[in-house]
């Protein structure tokens, strides 16, 4: 059994707001492991739950937005097996029938490079997110930046930029104060990222109790979150100047 709202909350962790559709669900001994990447591979996530009452298997995912809408007639506690490739799912008063896809037809995203290192470090709480959220609905800019300013003691901080970096346009710069930066980092490095899915991914993890953001200032920005029963991971690829 796994509640209506847990199996949701999985779900939106990698759905994002309709950003990744097919995926693979790996369960082994009630583990749930999940890889997926946008589109256009400019992220790709990582997803674990404990505790999903599923017998080992491989289940290929292909329309999410549609299994998740099937979900959200039901109530409370929810039956979940596989029974002739498709997956059912029951409560107290419906059996929803979810045909599956062949695993073979998904395609399993690469794993991140991720051995070397990260020059920048952030604990972030809950009110980072809403606040970089709030900053990237203000503006209708389809990137925000990274970089470095100082602030008021003249220390370095790190430094998210909505809007362009030219003094002609509307900006906002958001500063977090508890940034770790190793000495060697250069600060005047400027690193634009897709802010639609980091606003999208931050939106969907906001319920985390561990929340840490770590750059390389080469071009890879990681985001990771932690619940009770659960972790999640993605990584952003840099934009083209």
């Amino acid at each position: 059994m796994i509640s209506k709202h847990n199996l949701q909350k999985i779900i939106s962790k990698y759905n994002l707001n309709g950003l990744v559709e097919s995926v693979k669900w790996v369960i082994k001994d009630k583990f749930l492991h999940i890889i997926f990447n946008t589109h256009n591979k400019a992220m790709i996530g990582e997803i674990e739950y404990t505790g999903i009452d599923l017998p080992d298997s491989e289940i290929a995912i292909y329309d999410t937005s549609q299994l998740d809408k099937l979900i959200s007639i039901t109530t409370g506690e929810l039956n979940l097996n596989v029974v002739e490739h498709k997956l059912i799912i029951e409560d107290m008063n419906y059996t929803l029938s979810y045909p599956l896809a062949d695993p073979l037809l998904l395609q399993t995203p690469k794993q991140v490079n991720e051995s070397n290192g990260y020059h920048i470090e952030c604990a972030l709480e809950t009110e980072h997110l809403s606040n970089i959220i709030k900053a990237k609905n203000a503006l209708a800019s389809d990137h925000l930046i990274f970089t470095i300013t100082k602030n008021f003691d003249g220390d370095n901080v790190l430094t998210i930029i909505f809007g362009n970096n030219e003094s002609y346009t509307n900006k906002i710069e958001y500063m977090i104060a508890n940034s770790n930066i190793d000495t060697s980092v250069n600060p005047m490095f400027n690193l634009p990222f897709d802010s639609e899915a980091i606003k999208v991914v931050m939106a969907n993890n906001k319920d985390a109790d561990d929340i840490t953001m770590k750059l390389n200032t080469n071009g890879l920005l990681k985001l990771e979150f932690e619940g009770e029963n659960w972790k999640s991971k993605y990584f952003f690829v840099r934009k083209a100047e």
